[in-house]
């Protein structure tokens, strides 16, 4: 029941809250020259009635020597990627100089789905059941995972993230990532050092049963920015292989694991 109830429209459900109810801040990460990226995100924001904030700060045209220095060690980073990272650090810093317990976090090309408004209730109100230092991805819809996500109840899965695109976290996460940044340095892009940091300090990752976030530069929205897999091909093939992952990876997997589960319960 968990599952389909996820999957309804954010029309068909009465008991969805205004996300800005349910968190302290929501912040978009952007580039203040990427004019098609703002407009999309301030519409696709729009739609869901969601007030936000832009993380302009850190864009990589305005990046010191000094201060990649002082956060970056040596790596094969990208300027672009050591922005990115930068301005999740910014995030953090100012949520907790604000005080704000939970907040949640766009990057500008995310894509927003229908069941959106109903499918983040869900998780809020599945997060006041953890302990402190949690995150919530949101996205992941053409990523592989493992047998046991279809067969988990929801709305909740442990799991690291994949990508950034969409992510819910509180002051506790937070905090701790702040406190392993006084000590050491950034060599990894910002997926995989969220994935590190909240290992290495014990705060877990969390997915949807049901994904309601998708990347535009995946889904053919955009070009992709910063994804050289994605920058090797065309917006096409790149449209085409996530359509076929959706399916191979989701639809397909989700039917074999559970045909599989009950075959092994007979």
């Amino acid at each position: 029941m968990k599952a389909q109830k996820s999957m309804m429209s954010d029309q068909q459900s009465s008991s969805v809250k205004p996300v800005n109810e349910l968190v302290d801040a929501v912040f978009v990460l952007s580039v203040k020259t990427l004019s098609a990226r703002i407009q999309h995100i301030e519409s696709e924001l729009a739609r869901k009635g969601i007030v936000f904030s832009f993380m302009f700060e850190h864009d990589a045209a305005e990046l010191s020597e000094d201060r990649l220095t002082e956060i970056f060690g040596p790596s094969e980073m990208k300027l672009t990627h050591k922005s990115l990272v930068m301005k999740n650090i910014q995030v953090w810093k100012n949520s907790v100089a604000q005080g704000y317990e939970r907040v949640l976090v766009f990057e500008d090309d995310a894509v927003l789905g229908d069941n959106f408004m109903a499918g983040f209730t869900e998780a809020m109100v599945a997060v006041e059941k953890l302990p402190p230092g949690w995150l919530v991805f949101l996205g992941g819809l053409d990523t592989k995972v493992p047998d046991s996500y279809f067969l988990a109840p929801g709305p909740l899965v442990e799991l690291p993230i994949a990508t950034t695109e969409a992510c819910v976290y509180d002051k506790q996460a937070m905090l701790r990532r702040l406190n392993w940044l006084e000590s050491n340095k950034v060599t990894l892009s910002v997926d995989h050092l969220m994935r590190h940091i909240d290992a290495v300090m014990r705060s877990p990752q969390y997915w949807l049963r049901q994904p309601i976030v998708e990347q535009g530069s995946v889904i053919g929205v955009f070009d992709s920015l910063l994804d050289g897999g994605r920058q090797k091909h065309g917006r096409t093939f790149n449209v085409l292989r996530n359509r076929w992952n959706k399916f191979r990876r989701r639809r397909l997997r989700e039917w074999l694991v559970k045909l599989k589960s009950l075959v092994h319960q007979d």
